[in-house]
């Protein structure tokens, strides 16, 4: 496929040096690449801008929502693919997708499967499996709202998985995520997206008890391990993190409650996701 596919690609990272390389590498084939820049200080930028189809704007971090605003803004084609910076195309994908843009009829939006991984094992069953998620759409029918998180609007409406506007893609084709995600990847990020999820829960209403605190870790991680545990030490593992981030955004949402810690929320109010 010599000829560039009119999509954009809509990438927003921050100190993403050691993985970028091999995200740009993938979508060589796409017209356009958006890349907003929250404020890095390494050497992204430097990459970023040495692969031509790249649009690189540098913009401080305005949290996560606003700015994949921004990257949508930027974007040239009717047709978009978002991505993260940790994240990497399978060649299988791009005909798939060149397909999709010549049908007569095509739908808002595609779904695709991001394969998920642990210590480079792929995860395909419990609790955090390789999964379809939202990421192949036309611009003009797709709003970006909501908090930590992303969701997509279509036509005014809340997508969901029965949505007449949205397609899944055969699961076969892939977007992979990080190959080498290990558990100090893991243990690094854990505080900062913990008190965000916290923040935000704590800001609509959310309130806990001592209680429910102290048997947070316990509860959660017998729920997700009753789900996870026929994938042998990988459930395990990854039950075990995500009952540990449970925990600790109660245990913020408490202190927030009880203490007013104006440093966390002077952090939220500044950092957000940067």
């Amino acid at each position: 496929m010599n000829q560039l596919l009119p999509i954009s690609v809509l990438i927003i990272g921050q100190n993403v040096e050691k993985c970028l390389d091999r995200c740009l590498s993938s979508t060589q084939q796409m017209k356009e690449v958006v890349f907003v820049d929250g404020g890095s200080t390494d050497r992204t930028e430097e990459i970023a801008r040495s692969y031509p189809n790249v649009s690189y704007y540098r913009n401080p971090w305005p949290g996560f929502i606003e700015q994949r605003k921004f990257s949508l803004d930027k974007a040239q084609n009717h047709w978009c693919l978002m991505l993260d910076a940790d994240e990497a195309l399978t060649p299988e994908l791009i005909p798939v997708l060149a397909e999709v843009i010549e049908r007569k009829n095509p739908k808002a939006m595609y779904r695709i499967v991001r394969t998920e991984y642990y210590e480079g094992i792929a995860i395909e069953t419990g609790f955090g499996r390789s999964n379809y998620q939202e990421r192949f759409f036309q611009k003009p029918f797709v709003e970006y709202v909501g908090g930590v998180h992303h969701e997509h609007l279509i036509k005014g409406k809340r997508s969901c998985l029965d949505h007449p506007e949205i397609e899944d893609l055969n699961p076969i084709v892939r977007i992979l995520h990080d190959e080498g995600y290990s558990l100090d990847e893991m243990i690094r990020k854990l505080p900062r997206f913990s008190l965000l999820i916290a923040q935000e829960k704590f800001e609509k209403g959310r309130r806990v008890s001592a209680f429910g605190v102290f048997f947070s870790f316990l509860i959660s991680f017998i729920q997700i391990y009753g789900k996870s545990w026929h994938a042998g030490r990988v459930g395990f593992m990854t039950s075990l993190l995500e009952a540990h981030h449970r925990g600790l955004v109660k245990m913020i949402i408490y202190n927030l409650e009880h203490f007013r810690n104006e440093s966390l929320e002077e952090e939220w109010r500044k950092k957000k996701l940067g």
